[in-house]
Parts: C-alpha cells; sequence; structure tokens
C-alpha cells in the first residue's frame, strides 16, 4: 500500500488528467495543451508528460514515468513568454520526484527516490504547426533525508558519486 502523502499526489494528477479531459470534450477550437515523450524528472523520468494550457502564458502539468526505482512522477507549472518564432523560452516549477539513491554494494543493495521542489528554465523548438521539441535545464532542491542517507553512506567509507547540481530533460511533443 501506498504512504499517504502519494495518494494525495496521485489524487493531485487525477484533477489535472480530469481538468484536460473535460476541455477536450468542451471542443475548443485552437490548441490548448500538449503531450510530450521524454526523459528527465519533468517526464518522471523517461516517461510522459501531459501539459495544459489555459492560455498562451500558463501551462500546468503532471508527469508519470519509470526513474529507475518504481513510478516517478511531477506536477507543476510553467510560464511562457509569448513567441511567434520557433524558439521560445519558458520558466517551470514542479514537485515531485527530484532524485534516486542506488546503492550497489556487497553488504547492501537498495534503490530510493525522494521528492522535492525543482525549477528552472526550458525552451521550446516548433518542428511543425502541431509538434515541437522541449529541453530543460532544472535546479533540484533535493531534500534533508537524501542528504542524511548519502551523509550515513559516506561514514561508513561507501565511495560516492556526486549528482549533478542541474539536471537536463528532453522531449517531443504534440499539440492538442
Amino acid at each position: 500500500m501506498l504512504p499517504q502523502f502519494r495518494w494525495k499526489k496521485c489524487f493531485l494528477m487525477l484533477v489535472i488528467s480530469i481538468v484536460v479531459g473535460i476541455s477536450i470534450l468542451h471542443g475548443q477550437s485552437s490548441s490548448f495543451g500538449n503531450i510530450g515523450v521524454g526523459g528527465g524528472i519533468s517526464y518522471g523520468g523517461i516517461g510522459a508528460r501531459f501539459t495544459y494550457m489555459p492560455n498562451e502564458i500558463l501551462g500546468l502539468f503532471g508527469s508519470l514515468g519509470y526513474n529507475l526505482d518504481e513510478l516517478g512522477y511531477n506536477v507543476g507549472a510553467q510560464f511562457h513568454v509569448p513567441s511567434k518564432k520557433k524558439l521560445s523560452v519558458y520558466i517551470t516549477g514542479m514537485y515531485g520526484y527530484n532524485t534516486v539513491l542506488i546503492v550497489d554494494a556487497i553488504i547492501m543493495e537498495t534503490k530510493t527516490t525522494y521528492f522535492g521542489f525543482t525549477t528552472g528554465l526550458g525552451c521550446e523548438f516548433k518542428l511543425k504547426e502541431k509538434s515541437f521539441l522541449s529541453a530543460e535545464v532544472l535546479l533540484p532542491f533535493r531534500p534533508q533525508s537524501y542528504k542524511d542517507a548519502v551523509d550515513d553512506l559516506k561514514s561508513i567509507n561507501y565511495e560516492i558519486k556526486e549528482p549533478l547540481p542541474l539536471l537536463f530533460c528532453i522531449g517531443y511533443h504534440f499539440k492538442f
């Protein structure tokens, strides 16, 4: 059984999906969202991201994917700078999985997913009328429990490969 806090996040993902579904049934005439597949934490690891765009500036998204440990997910928002050019930029913030600690040693094997807030910058490169590539540079705020686990491993002389301070994501999206 999943812990209580994960049920709340899954419920939020469900609400976002319902809002997108209602909008589709309502039949807006212009593009109001997109679905993308890609890699990185804004895709839940290796997975998909669903974005609802109530206007050209705000994007609300949820993502699900495999993060080398379990189901990874994030929910968040994007704030786009309106542009008619092929390249446009946005800032993003999200909450969800932002690191996985994998320990593979003779005395211990374990994988743990950690959750926290992440922020960053992204850009979209339009390929066709209804598709684009998305790339992001993200700064994760890793939780104290992750830092404590790393310190515990270092205290027993376990060699740790420090994660990069910045993360990168890339994906291919279709507008709907």
